[in-house]
């Protein structure tokens, strides 16, 4: 085996009027290019990954709007579902207090004086809604002190009360029984 181990002859290249050594102006063109195959390399796999991650998002976005329909009309069966199972609810509220409002209603319509009237009678989750009319203010405090004691673990509220016509004596008035506090409290 032979190996020669003499140092080779330095040639010299003279470019823009500067003398460079060709042997180390090979290994820095050697290397100029070496880095840029690296760099449009690693430019060329960034540029593939972006397009195959646009092309996934595209794909995507199609399913998206493929099923816009599907959407809509699955958002439209929930609110039909929420709707039933709140007419599930209150009907099961009624079915459950139908005795005992009865027999509720009962009490206060016997607790009514006379000299006051009901217009209506409202059963809620809450309570009982009425209004009417009275003659006096008398009867009015004598009717809802009778509506006190009808049911006893729930108490009448006067809501409110005004003359229905200047001319007349009568007095219309609304109240409640039971329940939380009037809407008229609140606002």
């Amino acid at each position: 085996m032979r190996a020669n181990l003499l140092p080779r002859r330095n040639t010299h290249v003279t470019v823009f009027g500067t003398d460079i050594n060709a042997g180390y102006l090979q290994q820095a063109l050697l290397g100029a290019a070496i880095v840029a195959a690296i760099a449009i390399l690693g430019n060329g796999i960034e540029m593939l990954r972006l397009h195959r991650y646009e092309a996934a998002a595209n794909d995507t976005n199609g399913a998206l709007l493929s099923r816009t329909a599907l959407r809509a009309e699955s958002k439209r069966l929930a609110l039909d579902v929420a709707r039933y199972q709140e007419i599930a609810r209150e009907a099961d509220d009624v079915r459950r207090s139908g005795p005992s409002a009865a027999v509720a209603i009962a009490r206060i319509g016997n607790a009514v004086p006379a000299g006051v009237w009901l217009d209506s009678l409202t059963h809620g989750p809450t309570g009982y809604e009425l209004s009417g009319e009275s003659r006096s203010v008398d009867a009015l405090s004598g009717a809802m002190l009778t509506l006190n004691r009808a049911l006893p673990q729930r108490p009448a509220t006067l809501v409110s009360i005004d003359t229905r016509e200047a001319a007349s004596d009568a007095f219309r008035f609304s109240a409640r029984i039971g329940g939380g506090p009037t809407p008229a409290a609140t606002q």
